[in-house]
């Protein structure tokens, strides 16, 4: 069957494929409940699809879903995946999880937040202490949060996005429109006050799969930067730093560093690599975001404030939510055969790089 086969067109129908995918490798499954429910009264979960010992001192981890509806890509890559057979011939000692749907409600209501609006990936960080500040977002506020998404609206915010972008440069746009901030909980790019469910979930799922572990690589798969199609590997260290250089050893010159600037991301604080250095204190951890392109930014920005503002006015009680819920669908998925093949062989020479990596 054809790596596009194995894409789905909603949460429930992707967690089902994920599944009969996983049953049908001999994969040892379980599942984290979420409490809330999906918008057919469906369960949410993040399940949980293991190949290999439980005692593995090697893991390989794929993850999707960190960013709600980005799971349409890595869901269906990890479907396939699984259906190809891969990783059933793994090094002696060496485990696969597959995590899938790390973020549930953001897939199934197709949102790339969560339940408490919050961004998965601004959220894994010591909530004890005083959370880092984003001057650029303060002072954007009112344009990357527009009142309303009437053409009007939208040029005038991409009027003061440009002003802000030619005074201070594009890095430091992108830096205001993505580093994430804690002083606007209805607001785009909310990183939360707390950890949230899918934070200490996923954390849970760490020390339980992976806990005896000396070594773990962590592949997130995500989608909305970049050209068409193109991967990404992001790594949120510096080039000096012993993760970088692992992953420029196995997977060549797609790794890029938010660190050192030169990263289609923005260096953004609390993402998912900081819980799996902390949860794996000692062990060689080396996690990084696979990013592939879909449309161009400026449209991913809209979809962003499109949604956000959809669910700050009614959410799917809204007139507008089946629009709207195309648009951020559409930022964040290609619905096309050629980009789902494109997507899925990526992530196959990387997973497959990593496997490798963990046999030298």
């Amino acid at each position: 069957m054809p790596a596009a086969e194995h894409f789905s067109q909603s949460y429930a129908e992707a967690r089902r494929r994920f599944l009969e995918a996983a049953r049908a490798a001999g994969a040892t499954l379980s599942a984290r409940e979420h409490p809330l429910k999906g918008p057919s009264g469906e369960t949410l979960a993040t399940d949980i699809a293991r190949l290999g010992p439980a005692g593995a001192t090697r893991i390989l981890g794929i993850g999707s879903g960190t960013h709600g509806v980005e799971g349409y890509c890595g869901s269906g890559v990890q479907t396939a995946l699984l259906s190809e057979g891969f990783a059933r011939e793994r090094p002696d000692d060496t485990a696969v999880v597959f995590i899938h749907a790390i973020n549930p409600y953001g897939f199934a209501f197709d949102r790339r937040v969560n339940e408490d609006n919050v961004d998965l990936n601004r959220n894994f960080l010591d909530h004890t202490k005083p959370h880092p500040e984003n001057p650029g977002y303060e002072e954007l506020f009112d344009a990357i949060n527009p009142p309303d998404i009437s053409a009007r609206a939208l040029a005038e915010s991409r009027e003061k996005l440009k002003a802000y972008a030619d005074k201070h440069g594009a890095g430091a746009m992108q830096h205001a429109l993505s580093a994430g901030q804690y002083t606007h909980p209805n607001g785009v790019q909310f990183g939360g006050l707390e950890p949230v469910w899918s934070n200490r979930t996923l954390r849970a799922i760490i020390r339980d799969e992976m806990g005896r572990a000396d070594r773990v690589i962590f592949v997130d798969i995500h989608s909305g930067l970049g050209a068409r199609g193109a991967g990404e590997m992001i790594c949120t260290d510096s080039e000096a730093s012993g993760s970088f250089k692992r992953m420029r050893e196995w997977w060549g010159g797609i790794v890029r560093s938010t660190v050192d600037g030169d990263s289609i991301s923005s260096n953004v604080p609390g993402s998912i690599p900081v819980c799996f250095a902390e949860e794996l204190k000692g062990r060689e951890v080396t996690a990084g975001g696979l990013e592939f392109g879909t449309v161009p930014i400026r449209e991913v920005t809209v979809a962003l404030q499109a949604d956000n503002w959809l669910h700050q006015n009614g959410g799917h009680k809204n007139p507008k939510a089946r629009e709207v819920g195309k648009l951020i669908r559409d930022a964040f998925y290609v619905d096309a055969d050629d980009w789902k093949n494109m997507v899925t062989a990526q992530t196959r020479d990387v997973c497959a790089a990593a496997l490798r990596g963990l046999k030298d």
